[in-house]
């Protein structure tokens, strides 16, 4: 007999100022989604995840509904070992400043 697997998996990931993170809850009383860095990301329904991520969109956070052929247990970068930061390549800065030497 053949057994009932899901074959897909969906999920909303968004990009935060510390890096992209799992939507983790959602509260539909009052309209609101939270993704904290240290939990497990919120499995959703395919119609679920799209909706939520035109919904985080709309309201400036840029958000992309994920599909994956398996369970996602935990969040993308491993946060519980250090902090995500954003820094610019010195040698873009370099190229930059020749640019407006010029």
């Amino acid at each position: 007999m053949a057994q009932n697997k899901k074959k897909n998996f969906w999920y909303v990931i968004v990009m935060s100022n510390n890096g992209p993170v799992f939507v983790t809850k959602i509260n539909y009383q009052d309209k609101t989604a939270q993704w904290n860095k240290t939990e497990k990301p919120l499995e959703l329904g395919k119609y679920e995840a799209q909706d939520l991520c035109l919904g985080l969109s709309l309201n400036f956070h840029m958000a992309f509904a994920v599909c994956v052929p398996y369970e996602i247990e935990s969040q993308p970068y491993r946060y519980d070992a250090g902090q995500f930061e954003w820094t610019w390549n010195d040698k873009e800065k370099e190229k930059e400043k020749e640019k407006e030497e010029k």
